[in-house]
């Protein structure tokens, strides 16, 4: 497809970025697969740079298309709807029951004492040593979030060492320490990637990403864990289902 150059400029991004949607909605560009540069795209349709990179500036937007630095953009895979269910397949944790393929790289194990804000948390002293790991979680080898959890030393002394890559962490719970689990208290924030950040999840620095601060509690109320999760704005819709009396149900 040509365009022409005199035509007004917010028609032309119009016509390249309705194309480029086109390609992606029908599959002749697939999953994964790269898009031409910006150079190519401006000599396909005979627009100019700033054309090209504000109509792939709105597919980034819509979730059709991501960006890797350095490598190029790619089409995405659907963006997911995450359904409010039992508390241990919320965010990210859902994507392997939703047809996600998922999987995980620990980046860091560490102790540290706990602040007031994690004693708090984890219903243990200040001072009290806690257990850290982080790790990135991929969806179909894509980075979409960034997910640090915190113990109680006293309670899991070899939790460090039983955490391996892509071992649930519920079921690392349940399954090795044989703890029923109850409720999680959860928190959905919304906020921008910082530099480190955004280069360990391949998204451009400000780009906007779901905080989750969850606190797990076993079936008697005492609390297990407290993790912290980033997650990509751009690969995650939430979806709650709310009875007439305000309250979250928890099949959708």
């Amino acid at each position: 497809m040509a365009s022409n150059n005199d035509a007004r400029p917010d028609l032309l991004y119009s016509q390249v970025e309705n194309n480029l949607r086109q390609q992606i909605i029908s599959g002749e560009l697939g999953v994964g697969e790269k898009i031409p540069t910006e150079l190519e795209l401006c000599k396909r349709y005979s627009v100019s740079r700033i054309t090209v990179r504000r109509a792939v500036q709105n597919l980034v937007d819509e979730g059709l298309i991501y960006r890797l630095r350095g490598k190029g953009s790619f089409v995405s895979v659907p963006k997911r709807v995450i359904r409010k269910g039992s508390p241990n397949n919320f965010g990210y944790h859902a994507f392997s029951d939703i047809g996600g393929k998922s999987h995980r790289r620990v980046l860091e194990r560490s102790s540290l004492e706990a602040t007031p804000a994690l004693a708090n948390a984890l219903g243990i002293k200040v001072g009290d040593t806690v257990l850290m790991a982080k790790r990135l979680v991929f969806e179909d080898s894509i980075p979409i979030a960034l997910d640090s959890v915190y113990v109680s030393e006293r309670s899991f002394p070899s939790f460090l060492d039983d955490l391996s890559e892509d071992m649930s962490l519920y079921g690392l719970l349940s399954e090795n320490y044989g703890i029923q689990l109850g409720v999680e208290e959860l928190v959905i924030d919304v906020s921008t990637a910082r530099e480190d950040e955004a280069k360990l999840l391949s998204c451009i620095v400000g780009s906007p990403v779901y905080v989750l601060s969850k606190i797990t509690k076993d079936s008697e109320g005492n609390p297990l864990h407290y993790s912290k999760s980033l997650l990509r704005g751009d690969r995650a819709s939430f979806r709650f289902v709310i009875s007439p009396e305000g309250k979250i149900l928890t099949e959708a």
